[in-house]
């Protein structure tokens, strides 16, 4: 089974790129609670919406990063779940 990524809509540009390198990718708002990791836009914002939830994945924040940044990361943590 392919590992899943949930991404924010709103770095949805990486959405392609996660898929073609062979990850199962769905939107923030579809859940996360079986994520190998969570791209979102900006940790200086509650992403979420809440105060009472905690990811189990890793949350990678995408701002300011260029594309290959952030599939470096998500390759690295993902690899060390496996």
């Amino acid at each position: 089974m392919r590992p899943l990524v949930v991404v924010d809509d709103k770095v949805a540009y990486i959405k392609k790129a996660l898929a073609d390198s062979g990850y199962h990718v769905q939107d923030l708002s579809q859940g996360w609670d079986n994520a190998s990791a969570i791209v979102v836009s900006g940790m200086d914002e509650n992403f979420l919406g809440r105060h009472d939830i905690v990811a189990r994945a890793p949350v990678i924040e995408a701002t300011g990063r260029d594309l290959e940044q952030i599939l470096a990361d998500v390759n690295r943590i993902v690899g060390l779940q496996r």
